[in-house]
């Protein structure tokens, strides 16, 4: 996992400023699970943010804050679950396995079920399938956009993050671009940052 997040961070250079990490150890009371360790060491290094060029659309990945979204918003790692459950999952409400797109998976908070972790200004997602007691086992599964089709990857974020961005699997070049920059949006106790990390 470390080797993983230090082979990102010479592609996608995470913030300099200090960046406020998540009490983590209190998520399993909150939400009833830890979330992956590679997750937890990427947000407590680069936070909640985006990765883009500056003529790319911008790819998040989500991170929970005690900050609230908007007034009375449900914040902390419940805020982080809840957005899924309220604004996600509905999307996929009904949905024909044919119009999914590759393997059929159910959504959070059901047995085994997606839960987002990011997402793209296309439209695609990532998930974690929360198969499992053990969330450093958790595989990751990117739902893309046009037409809808399902991936499958057997390993954790961070590796997936930096197979896209070293150019292991296909991706659109800007991912794998000199000109990739890391934006900090969020972190636990702000919202609404905008510092970049990474070359001009």
């Amino acid at each position: 996992m470390i080797n993983h997040l230090e082979r990102l961070a010479l592609l996608l250079p995470p913030p300099s400023v200090q960046v406020a990490e998540p009490p983590w150890e209190q998520s399993p009371a909150e939400v009833g699970f830890s979330f992956p360790s590679d997750y937890r060491a990427f947000v407590d290094r680069y936070g909640g943010g985006y990765a883009s060029t500056p003529d790319s659309l911008r790819s998040y990945v989500l991170a929970p804050s005690s900050v609230p979204l908007r007034p009375s918003a449900i914040v902390g790692f419940r805020g982080f679950v809840d957005w899924h459950v309220s604004e996600i999952a509905p999307m996929f409400e009904g949905w024909d396995k044919d119009e999914w797109g590759g393997t059929f998976y159910p959504m959070y908070p059901e047995p085994g079920g997606l839960l987002t972790w990011g997402e793209n200004e296309a439209g695609d997602l990532y998930w974690w399938l929360t198969e499992g007691d053990d969330p450093d086992a958790w595989p990751v599964v990117m739902w893309a956009r046009g037409p809808a089709t399902t991936y499958r990857f057997d390993f954790g974020m961070v590796r997936f993050l930096h197979s896209m961005a070293s150019g292991v699997y296909p991706t659109p070049d800007w991912m794998h671009s000199p000109q990739t920059r890391w934006t900090l949006t969020t972190d636990w106790l702000h919202r609404c940052l905008n510092t970049s990390a990474g070359p001009a």
